[in-house]
């Protein structure tokens, strides 16, 4: 910038026929500033507020323009009789002075926001820190969960199958106890599979929704509920997740339902929808139904929606809870790709 102001300087101080000396004592103060303004930005080319192109070429060309009208002045008060050199050099010194002071000041500020944005830069690579750290604490307590906590209720459940063989008649204390294994081992299924559920998801392959479906449904204790699939086309998905959010569909439909409730897995024109005849979700719960810990009713804590919705905005789909014609419960999955 320093060269540039110097040469539209000598620029119009030719057109202004000004002498050499006069010229060259009228630069000094311009081109000092302008070769002071590059070495401060060469020192400071590895702050935290990269440089972009146009706002250089933006200031550069303010600055130039600046000190050009500043030339021609100069210029014009040199060239005539009546002003005297030592008062052209002191408009220059006095000008140059003020514009330093100006762009000074502008530094200032701009070196004041580089410090701010370093500080919020470390405030938030310590906040990452410690994101991470919490991270590590909960995969270790899902390593915990699916391991050390389920090794222990397998072991119960084999002794209350031995109880039982011993048993001449069943129990009512044991089916009480069945039934509390039963929902630890699903209440430590469901922690570990939420822990999981929004986890990027790096590649989809096509897939068979109505196969899915029917395989899903097959992992699912059903009682006397009964599917139907229409959807029967290929989606992009990751199989084993979309094989997770249909399993916990069937599971809530069934939980909320009845046991003799009706489940339809549909296509939509941007995706495919999961409705039932049960007993729907009041109005007032729709929009916080997929959220952690809102239930409906029955025996559930509400983690079966929230991985459902997870999972469903790790694939990068939207999902909208309405009511189904019969009454129930209707969640439409939009944004779902297939192939062409």
């Amino acid at each position: 910038m320093g060269a540039s102001i110097i040469v539209a300087t000598a620029a119009v101080g030719i057109l202004a026929d000004v002498e050499l000396g006069v010229l060259s004592l009228q630069a000094t103060v311009p081109g000092g500033i302008g070769t002071g303004l590059v070495a401060y930005g060469w020192l400071r080319a590895d702050t935290i507020v990269e440089s972009k192109r146009w706002t250089v070429l933006k200031w550069t060309g303010a600055g130039l323009l600046a000190f050009t009208v500043l030339g021609a002045w100069f210029g014009e008060m040199a060239a005539r009789t009546n002003t005297s050199t030592l008062l052209s050099i002191s408009g220059s010194l006095s000008v140059g002075a003020a514009l330093g002071t100006v762009i000074g000041i502008y530094a200032a500020r701009i070196h004041r926001t580089n410090e701010l944005l370093a500080e919020t830069v470390t405030e938030l690579e310590q906040a990452n820190d410690r994101l991470e750290r919490k991270n590590e604490q909960l995969d270790h307590f899902v390593d915990i969960a699916s391991h050390d906590l389920r090794n222990p209720v397998n072991v119960a459940q084999g002794r209350l199958e031995i109880a039982r063989e011993e048993s001449k008649e069943d129990s009512e204390h044991l089916e009480t106890v069945d039934d509390a294994l039963t929902r630890m081992n699903t209440l430590i299924n469901d922690l570990v599979s939420l822990t999981k559920a929004g986890d990027q998801i790096e590649e989809v392959v096509p897939v068979d929704l109505g196969a899915v479906s029917r395989s899903a449904w097959g992992s699912v204790e059903t009682r006397d509920a009964s599917l139907t699939v229409e959807a029967e086309g290929k989606i992009y998905a990751d199989e084993s997740r979309l094989r997770q959010v249909l399993e916990n569909l069937f599971r809530n439909a069934i939980q909320h339902g009845g046991e003799d409730v009706t489940v339809t897995v549909g296509p939509l024109a941007e995706g495919f929808y999961v409705e039932d005849t049960g007993a729907g979700i009041p109005d007032d719960l729709r929009g916080q139904v997929l959220e952690d810990g809102v239930t409906a009713g029955g025996e559930g804590v509400g983690l079966g929606l929230s991985i459902v919705e997870q999972i469903s905005t790790a694939h990068g789909w939207k999902i909208g809870v309405e009511q189904s014609a019969a009454g129930g419960a209707r969640f439409e999955f939009i944004g779902v790709e297939s192939p062409e």
